[in-house]
């Protein structure tokens, strides 16, 4: 038994990077040799390369409302999964832009509304084993009645339909499999096991 449950540092000598593609972000070969207590292995994984993050949970705590989203995804469609996800407001971290900023500009871009007051929340990387993706999650503080029925920057082929929604209705339905975004599940998750203390801190 350990009491020390973090992650902990590697070994990885001799690293290489080879671009496979470019797209949407890059798509790299990286080989090398890590070092472990039972001796080296060679390592080779195919990253793809997205960066930085920031995903936000918008609260009213005045109305005890959580803010959300539908919009569609086309890799759950072709999963054979309903396609209009329930998610969290997010986007990626733009050159020269602070994660806080970034979490602001998607609020607006995704949700209609601008957050009154921003707080960190953690930081996490939601898929190591293929994704270099690093996500600053927030939570905000958001008037419910002002969000539209629909946001999104048309520019990016984005629909979005925002609604407000009982912590108990959103958690019900992670906890029923009915919401399926990692992201939001673990946003929701964190929420929840902090919620008195956000709302106290708000409501004072």
């Amino acid at each position: 038994m350990t009491d020390d449950a973090s992650d902990r540092p590697a070994r990885f000598t001799g690293h290489r990077r080879d671009l496979i593609a470019t797209a949407y972000r890059p798509l790299a070969h990286h080989s090398g040799v890590l070092h472990t207590r039972a001796g080296p292995l060679d390592f080779q994984r195919d990253i793809y390369e997205i960066g930085r993050v920031a995903a936000i949970v918008p609260y009213d705590p005045e109305r005890d409302l959580l803010v959300l989203q539908r919009q569609f995804r086309l890799a759950a469609h072709l999963h054979g999964h309903d396609g209009v996800l329930v998610e969290l407001a997010a986007g990626l971290i733009e050159a020269g832009e602070t994660a806080e900023a970034c979490a602001r500009r998607e609020m607006v871009e995704e949700l209609g509304v601008a957050p009154l007051d921003l707080m960190h929340a953690t930081d996490f990387m939601p898929s190591t084993g293929w994704l270099a993706e690093e996500a600053h999650l927030f939570i905000a503080r958001v008037d419910a009645s002002a969000v539209p029925d629909h946001a999104g920057a048309a520019e990016e082929a984005e629909f979005t339909e925002p609604f407000a929604v009982t912590p108990e209705v959103a958690l019900k339905a992670v906890d029923e499999g009915r919401i399926r975004n990692g992201f939001t599940i673990l946003g929701l998750l964190w929420f929840a096991r902090h919620r008195e203390a956000i709302r106290a801190r708000w409501q004072a």
